[in-house]
C-alpha cells in the first residue's frame, strides 16, 4: 500500500526489493543481464539509481530474478518490511 500523500513513485525501495531478491539467489550484474537479455549498464543503471529504468528493463530484470513483474512494480508504492518477508 502506498504512502499517505504519496504522489511519485518510490525507486528505492524498487531497486531494494531487487537486490534483495539477487542477494538470494546470488547473481552477479553480468548474469542478471544475460538472463534479462539485456546490456549490463542498464541494468545497473536502474540497480543502482543512475538512471529511473524503463518500464522494458524492470520487466526483463523481473523475470531475470524470477519474480512476478507485479510484485516487484508493488515496490513502487513504498517501503512495505520487504527485507523482513519470509522467501
Amino acid at each position: 500500500m502506498h504512502a499517505p500523500g504519496q504522489t511519485k513513485p518510490d525507486f528505492a525501495a524498487l531497486r531494494l526489493a531487487a537486490q534483495i531478491r539477487r542477494s538470494e539467489l546470488g547473481l552477479t550484474l553480468k548474469q542478471i543481464a544475460a538472463r534479462a537479455d539485456a546490456s549490463e549498464s542498464a541494468i545497473t543503471g536502474a540497480l543502482y539509481g543512475y538512471h529511473d529504468g524503463s518500464v522494458r528493463t524492470w520487466f526483463a530484470i523481473a523475470h531475470a530474478l524470477d519474480m512476478a513483474v507485479s510484485d516487484l512494480m508493488a515496490s513502487l508504492e513504498g517501503p512495505n518490511d520487504i527485507a523482513n518477508e519470509a522467501p
